[in-house]
């Protein structure tokens, strides 16, 4: 497989694999054992303060859904370990994945992929701009698959808005999970005055696990209360 230079591949040097990752990446890829290596997590994402900073700042063309994404990835490019990719048996780290997004077009194609790049580098209008003219090319018939390896390398984000799930579990390639997380939103839903919406992620236990799971979470969070909006962080 082949990395585009578009997604900002670089080595895992040995300074970053110290402590933990030093043994979870050899051990949840080693071929010789018969195991499950990712970890399934469903949470009750609590989104009041997001949906706040959402409806205070409209911006054409944008949904809630959306919104989220672009903060996402935002926090994400602060968490390593999330871009992690297992590439012919070296570790890389890719600054600038891409996202895919699974779009319903009914019929008998069901679903398109939505690829969307350089979301870590671009504000949130930009990417708003961009997040429309793909999805409105989709409806009007123009979809079309992701290849597997940009699959592979890329953040994927799902939206089931009709469903209020208390539990997903994920498919996955055991022959090609080289290490990508998998992300989806449910339903949102009021209770006590707060807004949650269900959040659902696959992780690959060699570099990932419900510590840096939450670590990502409070980040994600607290991007609200201190109303970080349109631009991004830089890492």
């Amino acid at each position: 497989m082949i990395i585009s230079i578009k997604y900002q591949p670089r080595l895992l040097d040995d300074k970053a694999k110290e402590g933990y990752l030093n043994w979870s990446l050899d051990f949840f890829t080693d071929p010789n054992v018969i195991q499950v290596p990712c970890i399934d997590l469903t949470i009750q994402l609590e989104v009041t303060d997001a949906y706040k900073m959402y409806q205070s700042n409209p911006q054409e063309g944008a949904t809630f859904f959306s919104f989220l994404i672009w903060h996402l990835v935002q926090t994400l490019k602060n968490h390593f370990s999330f871009n992690l990719r297992l590439i012919e048996n070296q570790w890389y780290i890719l600054d600038n994945p891409p996202v895919i997004i699974p779009v319903a077009v009914g019929g008998q194609d069901r679903f398109w992929e939505m690829l969307l790049e350089n979301i870590s580098q671009m504000s949130y209008p930009e990417f708003i701009s961009q997040y429309r003219q793909k999805l409105e090319r989709i409806r009007k018939g123009k979809g079309q698959r992701a290849e597997l390896e940009t699959f592979l390398l890329s953040y994927s984000f799902g939206n089931l808005s009709n469903l209020q799930f208390t539990g997903l579990t994920l498919h996955w390639r055991r022959d090609a999970n080289i290490g990508q997380p998998y992300f989806y939103f449910g339903k949102r839903y009021w209770q006590n005055n707060q807004l949650f919406i269900p959040f659902a992620a696959k992780l690959h236990h060699a570099c990932n696990d419900p510590f840096v799971f939450d670590l990502l979470i409070q980040d994600f969070q607290q991007r609200f209360i201190n109303n970080t909006d349109t631009e991004p962080i830089q890492g």
